[in-house]
């Protein structure tokens, strides 16, 4: 839980339909655990900006910050496992709005919360004993959390992340997770898994 900002760059994020598809590809390759913010390189620019930023610095960072770099959003994700169904965490999230949301997450469930791009929330993550989302297992993390293009992941799926054995099982628990972060048109889940 050091780390608690991700970039991701390259021709499979950049031609990505959807930017949550974007963020659940980071999030499922790198597994971060806690509070992260997540961001991706929109057109594979950034390595171009690391040179151009050795003559034009200035330019080099507008560029970066306008045009190349894609705020994705936030990720909340507690490190421990679980069996399915067991309760994970609540997260209380104080919208810009002044609306409050109250997420209840039980192990083997992911859920995205729309948060617009340059928006924060506040956020009160109360982890179940047994996880962890950066203050040790059970302690309340309070934080303000960052919106983006694909919002606020709420990912209570486990660190190590593991898929069932069973065929039937984990194509179920796939489809789930695809459905609830609208990843896919539904119409076309069935022909996906």
């Amino acid at each position: 839980m050091d780390i608690d900002i991700f970039a991701g760059t390259g021709g499979l994020l950049s031609h990505a339909p959807r930017r949550v598809q974007s963020m659940f590809i980071l999030t499922d390759a790198w597994q971060p655990e806690g509070v992260t913010k997540m961001f991706q390189d929109s057109v594979f620019m950034m390595p171009h900006l690391g040179v151009l930023s050795t003559v034009y610095r200035d330019a080099a960072w507008s560029i970066f910050d306008k045009d190349c770099l894609v705020r994705l959003g936030t990720c909340i994700a507690p490190a421990g496992t679980a069996e399915l169904g067991e309760e994970v965490m609540t997260v209380e999230l104080k919208m810009p709005s002044g609306e409050t949301l109250v997420e209840k997450l039980k192990f083997g469930e992911v859920r995205r919360i729309e948060l617009p791009e340059r928006s924060e929330a506040e956020a009160v993550i109360q982890p179940a004993k047994h996880f962890d989302v950066g203050r040790g297992d059970g302690h309340i993390v309070k934080t303000t959390i960052m919106g983006g293009a694909a919002g606020v992941l709420i990912d209570a799926r486990g660190r190590p992340l593991v898929l069932p054995e069973e065929v039937g099982a984990r194509r179920r628990l796939l489809q789930e997770w695809l459905k609830a972060l609208d990843l896919y048109p539904e119409e076309e889940l069935e022909e996906i898994i």
